[in-house]
């Protein structure tokens, strides 16, 4: 009993969360996402202020909100690492280096999630202009699709590198730029499978401005992110990783049938979300396929 209070009353634990360098690094933080807002606005063809508070576009604050939490997932990557918050006598040198590390992996995560996007738009989702769907049709759907696909990019870069510590930065910028590229291939793939084994036709519901298509395909992409990055943080082949990905798909799939037959009995899934534009029905598909993600990362 002794031990359980003392364990409860560890001031040692207590001093970790209260040192000072905690504001540091959440300082670097917000000052990283400022940067990052800046840059996506460079790199997008409208006004990010003008849309978020201007003219009040959901569809664009649904995409804008999956790349700050990409940004996050992978500063959280950088700081969990070898370079994590530490308490020792080289207080200065260990949070400058911290701080460079965070800088660098902050400017290469925002251009890959800026790539990524390219790629979003120019492959995954390629029957339309996003920017024209996310500006002028305001497509919550299609801005729901380019929340996956950040959340899921900032899921695959964080795994790749909190999982290579102890090479040098050169090696391990490499190893994250494949991974990337590896994982950029994934979503496509699934793309393509995602729209072979649906009912509907995927690209035409969400230029329709079908928000439950959209959902149910951006969320579907964040399980496929969950799925990758926790192999990437297991393991080093790159073949076993596309044999995982390929062995995680026909899981999702066939408990997307389950789900429709189990959770959903009596409505066909796929045509509560072409037909009926049933987002909640959508929402419950994505969220267990999520579920189902993490339930296969734990086991391996």
């Amino acid at each position: 009993m002794d031990e359980i209070i003392k364990k409860l009353a560890d001031w040692e634990q207590v001093k970790i969360i209260l040192d000072p360098q905690i504001c540091l690094y959440l300082f670097a933080m917000l000052f990283v996402l400022f940067i990052g807002k800046k840059v996506h606005d460079l790199c997008t063809p409208y006004n990010l202020n003008e849309q978020l508070v201007g003219v009040d576009n959901k569809a664009v604050a649904v995409s804008f909100s999956g790349y700050i939490l990409a940004l996050a997932l992978i500063m959280s990557g950088v700081l969990s690492g070898d370079s994590s918050i530490t308490t020792s006598d080289n207080f200065r040198r260990d949070v400058f280096l911290d701080l460079v590390n965070t800088g660098i992996w902050s400017i290469i995560g925002i251009i890959l999630l800026q790539f990524g996007r390219v790629i979003n738009d120019k492959i995954l989702l390629n029957n339309f202009c996003n920017s024209k769907e996310l500006v002028t049709d305001r497509n919550v759907g299609t801005g729901a699709v380019e929340f996956g696909t950040f959340v899921g990019t900032g899921l695959i870069i964080r795994a790749a590198i909190t999982g290579e510590n102890e090479v040098s930065l050169s090696i391990s910028v490499a190893l994250t730029l494949l991974y990337f590229f590896a994982g950029q291939v994934a979503f496509i793939l699934f793309g393509k499978l995602y729209q072979r084994i649906s009912r509907y036709d995927l690209h035409k519901e969400i230029e329709k401005d079908n928000i439950a298509a959209g959902v149910s395909f951006g969320l579907s992409l964040i399980a496929i992110g969950i799925l990758l990055s926790g192999y990437i943080m297991k393991f080093d082949t790159l073949v076993g990783m596309f044999i995982w990905f390929a062995i995680s798909v026909a899981v999702l799939l066939a408990c997307r049938y389950i789900i429709d037959k189990t959770i959903l009995p009596g409505h066909l899934l796929d045509e509560e979300i072409s037909q009926d534009q049933n987002w909640g029905a959508a929402l419950i598909e994505g969220v267990a396929a999520i579920g189902i993600a993490l339930f296969c990362i734990a086991m391996i």
